[in-house]
């Protein structure tokens, strides 16, 4: 059992299979999100990376379906990725 199965467990008792694999999925994002506020410089990435993380924390948890933990995680990853495309552009633009 990896730490992230056991975290899962510990509040979503009998996850398993695909579901377990996008609640650990969540998991990484929320934390990923959490670390990118840290690191982009724009205020709209940081508005991405803050909303990528809320929505992660959310359903990481919740007694979401498997398809709206499918939904939540895409929605998270492309958030985080709208956060390196913006912090990308407005550096730029600072230029």
């Amino acid at each position: 059992m990896t730490d992230l199965t056991f975290h899962v467990q510990q509040f979503v008792p009998g996850c398993e299979g695909e579901e377990l694999a996008q609640r650990q999925s969540l998991l990484v994002a929320r934390d990923y999100a959490a670390d990118l506020r840290g690191k982009v410089h724009s205020r709209t990435a940081l508005e991405h990376a803050a909303d990528a993380h809320e929505m992660a924390g959310a359903f990481v948890f919740s007694d979401a379906s498997p398809d709206q933990l499918k939904i939540a995680l895409a929605y998270c990853r492309n958030l985080v990725h709208a956060a390196f495309l913006a912090d990308h552009l407005e550096g730029e633009a600072a230029r």
